[in-house]
């Protein structure tokens, strides 16, 4: 066996009088590749031999491929996971986030020294970041889950690799998530928003676009007048989440306003201070409160689901919304498109119609013999 006792990075032997407290290493070479490491819970010299039969063991039934045992989470990410986010048009912006976040727990881990418990330790972790300005968590369950969902995609990759023989996060359950909490404004609450923006030009003209095309805020802000061909009623914008630039249809309500700018000079849109005047417009019209939560308040985002609602008031086919929010799924496109009360009220008021058309017949049949059925009582 080839194990022995190290100390200040030198070889020693039983004589020297540090040998009790230096540490077991081994070294074997393998098909021309050697596993040089520490044993640090061996005790005995029968230990770190039990310890390097195991991780020889490991080798073998790893095709001779060590590399699980010096491969860290941080060297992987930099040689295979960041190529596959640029190859397969991943958001890049979010995920550099995500492995920011990841690799400030795992520090230098190896890859093959995580185990489920330490990605179930990681996910607590994120749960318990602070927000700094409010008691409450900085990160919503969605959001922990997205980017345990990050690492997990990491260690298949590893997998696919051959540094891996599982995936260490398949034993990890993803945080229940609350149901999508409702975005639409109510009649009132519309009148208002639309009075107190209609103080600052700006900003009114910005909720417009964002009311009449189904793009995020920096697509908007983006905007510029050599993107827009007014002849074919559309407009060329950046693209948003890894995808790539697309042309949006531009309706007559956008299109004056894209008019009134160009002549005002204010494209690309000229605001550094959006987050304030967007918010004090909010509190004052009676929708956001100053220390409301992120459930209660209404935010620019929302905007998107009045758009796709109102598409949907208006009969629109779904798929034509699907497309114009450039999703790949229905799914994600019913987060978006709600029902107000008063839609769902006219939806079931539409039975009580009393036309004469066959689709009503056993809508009227069933009220005719609910009142002459006698009673019971």
């Amino acid at each position: 066996m080839s194990v022995y006792k190290r100390y200040n990075g030198k070889r020693i032997q039983s004589s020297h009088p540090a040998y009790a407290k230096a540490r077991w290493w081994m070294y074997k070479r393998l098909k021309g590749k050697v596993i040089h490491k520490v044993i640090p819970e061996a005790q005995t010299k029968r230990e770190a031999e039990l310890a390097e039969r195991q991780i020889i063991k490991a080798a073998f039934e790893h095709s001779y491929n060590i590399a699980d045992t010096t491969t860290t989470l941080a060297a992987f990410v930099e040689k295979k996971y960041r190529p596959y986010v640029e190859q397969n048009n991943v958001n890049k912006g979010a995920k550099d986030l995500y492995i920011r976040l990841l690799l400030g727990h795992f520090k230098k881990q190896s890859l093959s020294s995580i185990t489920p418990q330490d990605c179930r330790d990681c996910r607590a972790k994120l749960q318990n970041r602070q927000n700094k300005r409010k008691k409450e968590s900085a990160l919503s369950p969605a959001s922990i889950n997205r980017i345990m969902s990050t690492l997990s995609k990491i260690f298949s990759l590893a997998c696919e690799e051959g540094i891996l023989d599982r995936n260490p996060m398949q034993y990890v359950k993803a945080l229940p998530e609350p149901p999508p909490r409702r975005r639409l404004l109510n009649e009132k609450q519309k009148v208002d928003l639309w009075t107190e923006l209609e103080k600052d030009t700006l900003l009114y003209r910005l909720i417009v676009l964002a009311v009449n095309l189904p793009l995020r805020r920096g697509q908007l802000m983006a905007i510029n007048e050599d993107f827009i061909d007014f002849e074919h009623e559309q407009v060329l914008v950046i693209g948003s989440k890894g995808r790539p630039p697309r042309l949006v249809p531009l309706n007559a309500s956008a299109t004056t306003v894209l008019k009134d700018m160009i002549a005002d000079g204010q494209l690309p849109f000229p605001v550094k201070d959006f987050r304030k005047r967007w918010y004090s417009a909010l509190r004052n019209a009676g929708i956001n409160k100053k220390d409301g939560t992120r459930e209660e308040n209404y935010h620019f985002h929302d905007l998107r689901s009045y758009f796709a609602s109102e598409l949907i008031k208006r009969n629109t086919n779904p798929l034509i919304v699907q497309n114009l929010f450039a999703h790949s799924d229905m799914s994600i496109t019913t987060i978006y498109a709600q029902a107000d009360q008063k839609q769902m009220l006219e939806a079931v008021k539409r039975l009580d119609n009393d036309s004469g058309d066959e689709g009503n017949s056993g809508v009227r049949d069933y009220v005719t013999v609910s009142a002459e059925r006698p009673s019971t009582s």
